[in-house]
């Protein structure tokens, strides 16, 4: 059985290689070839060690789309994606409704307390579904100064809440 040491440790690894290797990510490139909500659920399936490459690749692309054009930040929609996954033990059983929307709050508000918005444009300070909102992001490299730093809390934040609950669901 994984202990929930083991999980932390997991979580401090992933959290560490992401601060590292993310705020460097796209200072070559102009389009991303994976946004907010794709790096955190990718993060995510690594941490919680789901190697179904079919299952992953599914699931970052569910997420990919709530980059920016829901208006919420994407780490937030893929950390609500994952959190369900979580608290529904990976789909053994199905949450009531209430559950879900209460576990997510959680997380939410943490997310908030810290930013002081869960909303892309504030966050960002950017309307990215425009081309000047866009263009304005990548000339002040705003992924590398804002949009990470969401990336990493919102795992950071999903593994103080979840890690004895992550214990019984993964094997590390």
């Amino acid at each position: 059985m994984v202990t929930v040491e083991e999980v932390e440790r997991h979580f401090e690894l992933k959290i560490k290689e992401l601060k590292e290797n993310l705020p460097l990510k796209y200072k070559k490139e102009k389009i991303q070839p994976r946004n907010c909500a794709a790096w955190t659920m990718a993060s995510l399936l690594d941490i919680l060690n789901i190697e179904d490459t079919k299952i992953n690749t599914n699931f970052i692309n569910m997420a990919s789309p709530l980059a920016g054009i829901t208006r919420i930040c994407g780490a937030i929609g893929a950390g609500l994606m994952i959190i369900g996954l979580i608290v529904g033990e990976r789909g053994e059983r199905e949450i009531p409704q209430w559950t879900a929307a209460a576990e997510g709050m959680k997380f939410v508000r943490r997310f908030e307390k810290k930013f002081e918005s869960i909303q892309c444009p504030v966050l960002t300070g950017h309307d990215l579904l425009t081309s000047e909102g866009m263009k304005a992001y990548i000339k002040e490299d705003v992924w590398g100064k804002k949009c990470y730093l969401h990336v990493t809390n919102a795992i950071e934040i999903i593994g103080r809440l979840y890690k004895k609950k992550i214990v019984n669901i993964i094997k590390i």
